[in-house]
């Protein structure tokens, strides 16, 4: 496991000790990978946009149950 030394404002630091209820390490990893994952619905978002699928939903429906479009 990787240990990180960061720098917050007072103020940030004493509500993420309050917040993370004993476990700062905790919470600041729920806030990382919430982030992270973040980024990556918006990446796939702007995917989706650029390149829009060529059969809606229900078209998929059909098509998954064998029936024609």
């Amino acid at each position: 496991m990787a240990k990180l030394n960061i720098s917050l404002p007072d103020s940030t630091a004493e509500a993420l000790r309050e917040s993370a209820q004993g476990n700062v390490s905790a919470e600041i990893n729920r806030a990382v990978l919430q982030r992270l994952a973040d980024k990556e619905m918006r990446r796939i978002a702007a995917h989706e946009k650029a390149n829009p699928p060529k059969h809606s939903d229900a078209d998929l429906l059909r098509i998954g149950m064998g029936m024609p479009l």
